[in-house]
């Protein structure tokens, strides 16, 4: 270790007639701690948040979703058996989709109704709380959002009415048309606008109660990241007549208000390592003003403006790396504890998940505290260069 760095750590202790100035050194590792640790778990609950969204919406809807520009595919094997072929492509199926009423005694409730073939409709098997995905299998069965089944007070084994505004057609024209169902399974998928609204059908039910035909093609990629790729590929397979959306796509507002949101936390928690930087600033000149008298002493004895530099830039690094390390374990801590016990509940009517999610990602930990450190680096640059520009001679003058 060189003369600098051992003096510089040496400045560090606290002295009696120098205690203040060791008293705003720990206000600014203590600062500096603090800023780190807002940063990084913010920043874990926010990349929480959108991994826990994209899973859930993920979960439900389809990767890709190919649709007719005349709104109704007439031939969807055909165009089933296209998509398939597609490299890239695990799944393809038709559905269905429709709005109706959902009626139980004298409660109501709109509900969106999809409809899919039982042997699609295994990936929402992990979904389903109550009953099997295998009711679809069964006429007239049916799997409900467990917010809607609460709201409507139906259980697994009740039959209720959905009605369809315009599903049937008289000579007057078009009218409402009911359908009884019968609820065979409840599934969550922890999103409240989907669980509140949701009523899964089997197509054939669908098509033989209303006469509608399949709408869309949900498609399922073994990289749902290469959506946007595979999804002109698709189109390129189908011809003109189809076009299509990507999951990214349908939910690119919730994403990038997510990501506007934590860039802005991100900037303003940074406002907090600034204000720290600032005492380490202040910190220094003290510093440099009590030790006038001894950078005077190496200057006479042959030190360069270079190395008295390095004596109080070291003691500023070390503020910062020390703050930094400390605030980054508090923080990593602190994300381990929000995503273990799960003890923050959220409003279910309000968010799209139950409880704060938080991820913790190693590279955003690292990054944050690089950043840290280089700002306290760079608050150290006028205090050590103010120090280099003592005048020996005119300081031991009067010594």
């Amino acid at each position: 270790m060189d003369y600098e760095t051992i003096i510089g750590l040496r400045y560090l202790r606290s002295k009696r007639k120098e205690a203040f100035i060791s008293f705003t050194t720990w206000i600014s590792v203590v600062g500096i701690a603090i800023g780190v640790m807002a940063i990084i778990v913010v920043i874990a609950v926010m990349t929480g948040f959108q991994d826990e969204i994209r899973a859930r919406i993920l979960g439900i809807n389809p990767h890709i979703l190919v649709l007719d520009v005349n709104g109704e595919i007439r031939n969807p094997g055909e165009v089933v058996a296209k998509v398939k072929k597609v490299d890239g492509v695990v799944e393809a199926f038709p559905f269905t989709a429709f709005q109706a009423m959902a009626q139980n005694g004298k409660q109501f409730s709109g509900v969106a109704v999809k409809g899919i073939d039982p042997g699609d409709a295994k990936y929402m098997s992990k979904l389903v709380k109550e009953g099997s995905i295998d009711v679809l299998r069964r006429k007239g069965s049916v799997l409900m959002g467990k917010e809607l089944a609460k709201h409507l007070g139906l259980f697994v084994g009740d039959s209720f009415t959905i009605m369809v505004p315009f599903g049937g057609f008289s000579p007057m024209g078009s009218m409402p048309e009911t359908v009884r169902g019968r609820v065979g399974g409840i599934f969550e998928t922890g999103m409240y606008e989907i669980d509140n609204t949701l009523v899964v059908m089997a197509l054939s039910d669908v098509e033989s109660a209303m006469g509608v035909g399949a709408t869309g093609i949900e498609v399922k990629l073994t990289d749902e990241y290469r959506a946007t790729d595979l999804k002109w590929t698709i189109l390129k397979a189908l011809g003109r007549d189809y076009f299509a959306k990507t999951w990214i796509e349908m939910n690119r507002n919730l994403f990038s208000a997510l990501k506007l949101e934590k860039l802005a936390m991100f900037i303003i928690l940074a406002l907090i390592i600034l204000v720290a930087s600032f005492n380490i600033i202040s910190s220094l000149i003290m510093t440099v003003m009590e030790k006038k008298k001894d950078i005077a002493i190496l200057k006479s004895i042959g030190a360069k403006k270079r190395s008295i530099m390095k004596i109080f830039m070291m003691e500023g690094i070390t503020i910062g790396v020390v703050g930094a390390l400390f605030g980054s374990l508090t923080g990593y801590f602190l994300c381990w504890i929000i995503k273990s016990t799960k003890l923050i509940r959220l409003p279910e009517d309000v968010y799209y998940i139950t409880t704060l999610p938080a991820k913790i990602s190693i590279v955003d930990v690292a990054l944050i505290a690089l950043v840290t450190t280089v700002i306290c680096v760079l608050s150290t640059i006028y205090p050590s260069y103010k120090a280099a520009k003592i005048d020996p001679v005119e300081t031991l003058r009067y010594e």
